[in-house]
């Protein structure tokens, strides 16, 4: 009787917090603990952290020399930690974490507003879900990315309720300001009108599909139209994203790619003539591969309601949202074409795009299987778990080396390392030292370019100890860590002073 009461309290408290305020407050939690674990800054984080830094030393009048790809975000974090006093680091990850908490709290407000009942089911998976979540202890610039592309979506559905200019503009506006953070966003605007050409009542296709994407639509337009006309200069970024989608440069990089894969790999003729199909049909597997893996357990709540229901009904009750995802998709399969890779991370939009129909699966499971309700729970709790929580020894060994550089060495710009990470640590900016790979890094000692190097090494790395031999360098300390790794300071041979200066 106790037992039932206490559940019965609980679940009224539940009730008053509500599924939306759940998902926001529980996620600020997993970040707080995700950042408890005291992993280093990532790579890409002390880029960001040293461009806001230069902001606060310099003033905004620093923000124009920066790179366009990250100034908006680095520029926030300047904001918050001038007006907050917090160091760039904090500023970052408070944002982040709030970001993060935003996105998760529009999640199931999407997922209440198309099926209320799959509302606790998406607070559970939209903090779960490990293609994201994985990343609360880093510094990215993503997480604007994607919060910014949910509250578009999110107004985006309410605007289709009531088809206002006011949630059109503010719509639009809101998917520019997710293209401060990552210039994808700008997919989602034809993806809005395409999704009014054909869902929009017979009649008012065209100016609902105008309403929701007329305004950067003309000015597309009419930036065009200057560019071609010489009056402006085409951006760079812009230029390198016409590059990846020119049929003709994509082509020819494809077919110079796929000869050279063809000598290296492929030994019969007959492979070597379908060298292009392998490449172009090889690196678009990598988008669903990725997607699957970085679904985790949730991959069969994905697929469930797909197969329980009638497909084309289905997804129509839950547009645009599948325009979104099939743009993002498109978005993905012309970068990794151009690039030829794909990082985790720009995978992820899509499964905060799939989170609804996930939560769908999930209630219509709890719902088929009953008696496996807590069981399921218990599954994407454990999977919560494990994003946040790490059993790997931390890399002390890299911020103590950073130390280390910021006490014995007078002149940065006389040090070399292969991880920006030690520069971090010695409390310097990445372009203070010569951060190069250890074929650069030979290369400046011979030109006797610099006095001391910082080299990471695993425990399974047995060239280190011949390259520093065979550079003619002296181990001054090493730094290791609980798993084996390391860093070796080194100075050739006529400095070999652990005290030089």
């Amino acid at each position: 009787m106790r037992a039932q009461r206490l559940v019965l309290r609980n679940s009224a408290w539940l009730e008053a917090v509500g599924p939306v305020r759940a998902a926001f407050f529980g996620s600020l939690i997993l970040s707080w603990l995700a950042l408890l674990r005291g992993d280093l800054v990532n790579r890409d984080g002390v880029i960001y952290l040293d461009a806001a830094r230069t902001i606060l030393e310099q003033g905004l009048a620093a923000v124009g020399q920066l790179n366009p790809v990250w100034m908006a975000f680095s520029t926030l974090v300047a904001g918050i930690a001038a007006l907050t006093g917090l160091k760039p680091e904090a500023a970052a990850h408070l944002l982040n974490a709030l970001f993060l908490a935003g996105a998760c709290g529009l999640l199931v407000a999407v997922t209440r507003r198309r099926m209320p009942e799959a509302a606790w089911a998406a607070c559970l998976v939209a903090l779960a879900m490990p293609a994201y979540n994985g990343y609360r202890d880093m510094v990215l610039r993503e997480f604007g990315f994607w919060f910014f592309c949910l509250l578009a979506l999110w107004l985006a559905m309410r605007w289709e309720d009531a088809p206002r200019w006011r949630e059109a503009i503010a719509c639009q506006a809101v998917l520019a300001l997710a293209a401060f953070f990552r210039l994808e966003a700008i997919a989602f605007y034809p993806a809005l009108m395409l999704w009014q050409l054909f869902a929009a009542p017979s009649g008012q296709r065209l100016r609902r599909a105008f309403m929701i994407g007329g305004i950067p639509f003309t000015l597309s337009l009419l930036g065009a139209v200057l560019i071609a006309g010489g009056q402006i200069p085409l951006p760079g970024r812009l230029a390198y994203y016409l590059e990846a989608v020119s049929p003709a440069h994509k082509l020819q990089a494809i077919h110079d790619a796929a000869q050279r894969m063809s000598e290296a790999v492929l030994k019969h003729k007959y492979s070597r003539e379908e060298a292009g199909y392998i490449l172009v049909f090889g690196l678009l597997s990598v988008i669903p591969v990725k997607f699957v893996k970085m679904a985790g357990v949730f991959v069969v709540p994905l697929a469930y309601p797909l197969l329980a229901q009638p497909l084309r009904a289905f997804l129509a009750r839950w547009r645009p949202l599948g325009w979104l995802f099939l743009a993002h998709a498109v978005v993905l399969a012309f970068f990794v074409t151009h690039e030829f890779f794909l990082v985790g991370r720009y995978v992820a939009l899509l499964h905060l795009l799939a989170v609804p129909i996930a939560a769908v699966g999930v209630a219509l499971l709890w719902q088929r299987f009953p008696r496996w309700r807590a069981a399921i729970a218990a599954l994407a709790l454990l999977t919560m778990a494990a994003n946040v929580v790490s059993l790997s020894p931390p890399k002390t060994h890299i911020v103590e080396a950073g130390r280390w550089l910021a006490e014995h060495a007078s002149d940065p710009r006389r040090v070399g390392t292969d991880n920006v990470r030690i520069v971090y640590y010695a409390g310097w900016k990445s372009g203070d030292a010569q951060v190069l790979d250890r074929a650069g890094l030979g290369k400046a000692l011979a030109e006797h370019g610099l006095d001391l190097v910082a080299i990471e090494a695993t425990r399974k790395d047995a060239d280190a100890e011949d390259w520093l031999r065979q550079n003619g360098l002296v181990s001054l300390q090493r730094f290791t860590n609980k798993e084996g790794g390391s860093v070796i300071v080194a100075a050739p041979q006529s400095t070999a002073d652990p005290n030089v200066r």
